[in-house]
């Protein structure tokens, strides 16, 4: 008996779903709880053996693919910062120039002191001061996050150029080669991936940061101190853009004046790319951002070994995020509109 009502339920099912538009298949695809990890591999996998065809296999040499990870490890650390943002639902494009900023002002005070030490902490402190003044303006000023981002953008880039002039600000060769090769890079990240877990998933900081995304006006009834998690989240960032600024400081021994410019499009592409929606919520992850960083940065890398210049990359990137809001980001019609611009 059981047997036969298992048979017309799904038969029932069945037809239904046969009913269904494309656009409603589509969101049902979407829905389901694998398909950020699904979709994330899933393009990473078509990037690398597309450009690893049109490239006649040089796009699986050694020297590219050491690239690509060392690259991704820069963009991969801003977005896993980026996304304790993200996932409030407010978006932050600024964080490349807030990188490239601090980046300068680290190889600036290695200049004056010659410590590498004072270096780090310089760069993790400017970064951290630029996220919490972008932060100020949004939760307290009550800008919206965008807006404030595209101000950030112009005057942190202004600020760069004037700073470090038309010559690149030079740090020590070999002490870069040294921090890059050793140990610090590869245990640095390792321990900000592994406390950004801790975080997001395992305290109620996560849940908080994940509840406001979803429903900020449910969450502030519900006794949650939106401005506390927000700066909370500000905060983590701006440890990821600070270690971002440093690894690019130790990857090329020298901070040019165009530092980060173009970061903020690249983590905005690999949050969506590993899975996470520009609208916050409970699809939220930590560590969305790092599978997306390796697709972002392989796209870059395969784009330009085929020839394709810089500025049609960008356009590819354009349309390319584009897409991915339409099939990985839109906000569930159930919940509160949510205007981030």
């Amino acid at each position: 008996m059981h047997d036969i009502e298992r048979v017309h339920r799904m038969a029932e099912e069945k037809k239904r779903n046969t009913n269904l538009t494309l656009l409603e298949k589509i969101d049902i695809i979407k829905n389901k709880k694998l398909f950020p990890l699904i979709f994330s591999v899933s393009v990473l996998s078509i990037i690398s053996i597309l450009f690893g065809i049109l490239t006649g296999g040089r796009f699986f040499g050694r020297t590219v693919l050491t690239g690509i990870f060392q690259q991704s490890i820069i963009v991969g650390v801003v977005s896993i910062g980026a996304s304790f943002i993200y996932s409030t639902g407010d978006v932050d494009f600024s964080v490349g120039n807030v990188m490239g900023l601090a980046a300068a002002l680290g190889a600036l005070s290695y200049q004056q002191s010659q410590s590498v030490v004072a270096m780090i902490a310089v760069t993790i402190m400017a970064a951290l001061m630029l996220m919490l003044f972008n932060c100020t303006l949004s939760v307290i000023f009550k800008v919206k996050s965008a807006m404030v981002a595209i101000v950030a953008m112009t005057l942190y880039s202004a600020i760069t150029i004037e700073l470090v002039g038309a010559n690149p600000i030079a740090v020590d060769y070999k002490i870069c080669r040294t921090l890059e090769n050793g140990w610090f890079r590869y245990a640095t990240f390792i321990s900000f991936v592994i406390a950004s877990l801790v975080i997001y998933h395992l305290t109620p900081l996560g849940r908080k940061l994940r509840f406001i995304g979803g429903n900020e006006t449910c969450s502030k009834q519900t006794g949650i101190s939106s401005m506390k998690s927000k700066y909370l989240a500000f905060i983590v960032t701006g440890i990821g853009v600070g270690l971002g600024g440093v690894y690019t400081i130790i990857r090329s021994g020298s901070v040019a004046n165009t530092a980060g410019n173009g970061m903020g499009m690249d983590v905005m592409l690999a949050v969506v790319l590993g899975g996470m929606s520009l609208f916050g919520g409970a699809r939220s992850n930590a560590c969305s951002g790092f599978i997306g960083a390796m697709t972002v940065t392989a796209l870059n890398k395969g784009l330009l070994m085929v020839g394709v210049e810089s500025s049609i990359i960008q356009g590819v990137r354009g349309l390319l995020f584009l897409l991915l809001v339409f099939m990985n980001s839109e906000r569930q019609l159930t919940l509160p509109t949510k205007q981030q611009f």
